[in-house]
């Protein structure tokens, strides 16, 4: 059976046994309004169910979109560089340049191989790619498939609030995450501090 659907029968179940409850009751007994109050319980209790479902994944397709659309900017980017420097025939610089979207395309694969929780995957890719158009080279540690982490939007904004300090960053640029049971870890030698999500603060 679907998951997807599986709210809504549990509501449309609720909903019949509150109306057949209220129909076979006599009127004068008092067990009929704790019945419709438990039955409107149950009711209201199941739609914030389908409109927090329906939440996640308008929430999963945008941050799929997002990747997508980054991942075509990264490629069309790349291949613009390797066919300008092929045209100048600096064939050794091509072949470097070559190797480095290799090694990034293993960190790629390494963050979608080794985690299950798609939102999850979409905000590190995202990051990914935005990190690499500031020339940011982004590493990724996972110690747990199925980390225990809450509210994915506010993990994605505490590295991007991380990622801003390298505005006024010169040189070498480098962050890494480290992604544990129930925490993250977020680490820069360029910046020279870690932030863990989760836990407290450590400079």
């Amino acid at each position: 059976m679907n998951r997807k659907g599986i709210p809504f029968i549990i509501l449309t179940g609720q909903i019949l046994l509150t109306i057949a409850a209220v129909t076979l009751l006599n009127p004068e007994c008092n067990k009929k309004i704790q019945i419709i109050l438990a039955g409107l319980f149950f009711y209201t209790a199941g739609l914030i169910t389908v409109k927090l479902t329906n939440g996640e994944k308008i929430n999963t397709e945008k941050s799929f979109f997002n990747v997508f659309r980054l991942q075509r900017h990264d490629f069309q980017n790349r291949l613009q560089i390797i066919y300008s420097m092929i045209q100048l025939k600096k064939y050794g610089d091509t072949l470097k340049y070559i190797d480095d979207i290799k090694n990034c395309e293993k960190m790629v694969n390494h963050i979608c191989n080794n985690l299950t929780d798609i939102l999850l995957i979409c905000c590190l890719l995202e990051i990914f790619y935005r990190s690499r158009q500031k020339d940011i080279n982004m590493t990724v540690e996972v110690h747990d498939k199925s980390p225990h982490l809450s509210h994915i939007s506010c993990l994605k904004k505490e590295i991007e609030d991380y990622i801003l300090q390298f505005d006024k960053i010169k040189g070498k640029k480098d962050i890494k995450i480290v992604l544990k049971a129930s925490r993250v870890e977020i680490f820069s030698e360029a910046i020279g501090e870690k932030v863990v999500y989760g836990g407290e603060y450590i400079a």
